[in-house]
């Protein structure tokens, strides 16, 4: 997963309502319905579910450590959802044993490589690059008004902008998918259209989802006059030029899309 940083997350948890809000009046749906759509859960179950359900955010201090503001962030969003959450007060391994001690039915955990949820009682596993993934084309499906028959281009084929594509499919989108590396894109089904030049092909597509750790390659002057992006690559792909611009038509988080859908998959 990409390494987020303490100015990334700052204000997460305070701010929940407030981007919830902004993600309703840019795609028309909230947050909860964004990561049900995403995972193919009804609403109301996901309600039903907050109510027998206890998550624990596990801090994990390997690889390059802790990064500041993480588990809370997590942990808020969760609650936000209306699940019962908790941070254990130990870490690593004995977090997860805190967890399990606790009672606690579902865990959260990161460390440099992964980020999963974990039911303990059914042993779904579910990862954040898959969530992030559908959720991001879910929320860029809600700003299209439905993608079923338009063009939508993926940037980067790696895992997240893997599972957007797997997620294209289901709505039946004319998927478009450029990537610096010919090797990830040539097991993509022929359905998929491969684009190679980066700045002559970005002015033809309107529905754009960018998964890229690469920051700020979206410029304003490639980009189509009435383009609407998802972003969920970190750090975000469009220039402040053209984030001042597309602002209102632009959906981008550190956090909140990607754990809300995990924790509406890991329910199923």
């Amino acid at each position: 997963m990409t390494r987020l940083t303490q100015d990334d997350l700052w204000g997460v948890g305070l701010k929940l309502a407030d981007y919830d809000l902004s993600l309703i009046a840019k795609t028309n749906l909230s947050l909860k319905q964004i990561a049900c759509h995403a995972s193919g859960i009804k609403v109301n179950i996901f309600n039903d579910k907050s109510q027998g359900n206890l998550i624990a955010v596990i801090p994990i201090s390997g690889g390059e450590g802790l990064i500041d503001g993480f588990t809370q962030s997590v942990c808020s969003i969760i609650q936000y959802l209306g699940f019962k959450a908790f941070i254990t007060e130990e870490t690593d391994v004995s977090g997860i044993a805190e967890g399990i001690a606790k009672e606690a039915d579902i865990l959260f955990m990161a460390d440099d490589n992964r980020f999963i949820a974990f039911d303990k009682r059914k042993g779904n596993v579910i990862d954040n690059a898959k969530a992030t993934g559908r959720g991001y084309a879910s929320a860029l499906n809600g700003m299209a008004g439905g993608l079923s028959g338009k063009e939508v281009l993926v940037i980067g084929a790696g895992k997240v902008g893997t599972y957007a594509i797997e997620y294209f499919n289901e709505l039946q989108a004319k998927i478009a998918v450029l990537d610096i590396n010919p090797e990830k894109t040539k097991n993509l089904s022929k359905d998929i259209s491969i684009e190679l030049n980066f700045r002559e092909i970005l002015p033809k597509y309107k529905y754009i989802l960018e998964a890229t750790p690469q920051g700020g390659g979206l410029k304003l002057e490639l980009l189509h006059p009435e383009a609407v992006i998802a972003a969920p690559g970190i750090p975000m792909g469009l220039s402040p030029e053209a984030y001042e611009v597309f602002s209102n038509k632009v959906v981008h988080d550190p956090l909140q899309i990607g754990v809300a859908t995990m924790l509406a998959m890991v329910l199923l």
